[in-house]
């Protein structure tokens, strides 16, 4: 009976885990995501930092650092990924502070909420690039759909063509992020800063 006990609870914890890291990775892309559609830009810039003091608090304790690495080194590469579709005429998302052709700041706090995935729910992903790069392309054109329907962004005409370009960027970006939190959060003990 202790024995189930030790082999369940760290089980159960982890499903916990990961159950409370897609709630928070949705509730911060849509308050992202609303606060940019109604005109309230500062609103992501509330909930990202909140979300991410919980996920330290809850999930990544003893990581504060290799946490706050992944976010900057994701949104580094969103930075690249989103600029580069507006500049391809991809997207167009409300503007708030910063110049086009430039993503915006409000977009750059959903890629620091996604970098929370990055080593829980998406953790799998950190092996397998190629599953990474399949997921990206299938999934990433369909959040920014979503976005475009709940006025954050819009798309360029026609619609089909915006998804295609986001696929493809997205067949670069997910195995990137995967691998870049491969090596931060599982660099072995001898190469690593101390932190």
């Amino acid at each position: 009976m202790k024995l189930d006990k030790m082999v369940l609870t760290p089980w159960i914890g982890g499903i916990a885990k990961n159950v409370w890291n897609i709630i928070s990775i949705e509730l911060g892309w849509l308050l992202c995501i609303l606060g940019a559609a109604w005109g309230h830009y500062w609103l992501g810039l509330v909930a990202v930092p909140i979300l991410l003091v919980i996920h330290i608090t809850v999930i990544e304790r003893h990581k504060i650092y290799t946490v706050f690495m992944v976010a900057l080194m994701t949104m580094i590469i969103g930075f690249f990924a989103d600029t580069l579709l507006i500049i391809l005429g991809t997207i167009k998302p409300n503007r708030w502070l910063m110049p086009a052709p430039l993503t915006t700041l409000w977009d750059l706090m959903i890629w620091v909420n996604f970098s929370l995935a990055l080593d829980t729910s998406l953790r799998f992903l950190q092996k397998r690039p190629l599953a990474a790069a399949f997921l990206g392309a299938l999934f990433a054109p369909g959040t920014y759909y979503a976005g475009d329907r709940l006025g954050a962004l819009r798309f360029s005409e026609p619609h089909f063509g915006g998804l295609l370009w986001i696929g493809i960027v997205w067949i670069f970006v997910m195995p990137c992020l995967a691998l870049m939190a491969r090596y931060f959060y599982h660099t072995p003990k001898k190469y690593s800063v101390s932190k």
